[in-house]
C-alpha cells in the first residue's frame, strides 16, 4: 500500500499543544484485467472516507467515523491510523471477494 501525504487532525491532539498527523492510503488492484484504485483518507470532521475508482469514475464509497476515538482519553493518533488502515483493507477485501457490485459496461469519468 502506498501512503498519501500527511493530513493534520487538530481535533485529535486537542489540548496537547501539537497537531496529530495521520496518513491515508492509495492502492491499485487488478481484478479480471481491470485496475481499480482504492483511496482512503481521514477527514477533519472525524470521518474516514474510502473511494473506489475505475478509470477515474467513482464506483463505490464507504464512510465511517473515528469520533469515538476523539472522545476517549488517552487515545492517540496510532488508533486513528489503525482504523483508517483497517477500513482501507476491508474495502479491498470486499472488492476482491466480489461483494462490491460493479456496473457492467464502460466506466464514465467522475
Amino acid at each position: 500500500m502506498q501512503r498519501l501525504s500527511n493530513i493534520s487532525l487538530a481535533k485529535l491532539a486537542r489540548g496537547s499543544g501539537r497537531t496529530a498527523m495521520v496518513m491515508g492510503f492509495n492502492t491499485d488492484i487488478k481484478i479480471d484485467g481491470i485496475t481499480y484504485h482504492v483511496q482512503t483518507e481521514p477527514r477533519r470532521d472525524a470521518g474516514i472516507e474510502t473511494t473506489v475508482y475505475r478509470q477515474g469514475a467513482v464506483i463505490h464509497k464507504a464512510q465511517s467515523s473515528y469520533r469515538d476515538l476523539l472522545e476517549s482519553r488517552g487515545t492517540g493518533e496510532e488508533a486513528v491510523q489503525r482504523r483508517v488502515e483497517d477500513q482501507h483493507r476491508s474495502v479491498i477485501g470486499r472488492l476482491r471477494a466480489g461483494e462490491i457490485k460493479i456496473a457492467l459496461g464502460p466506466a464514465s469519468p467522475a
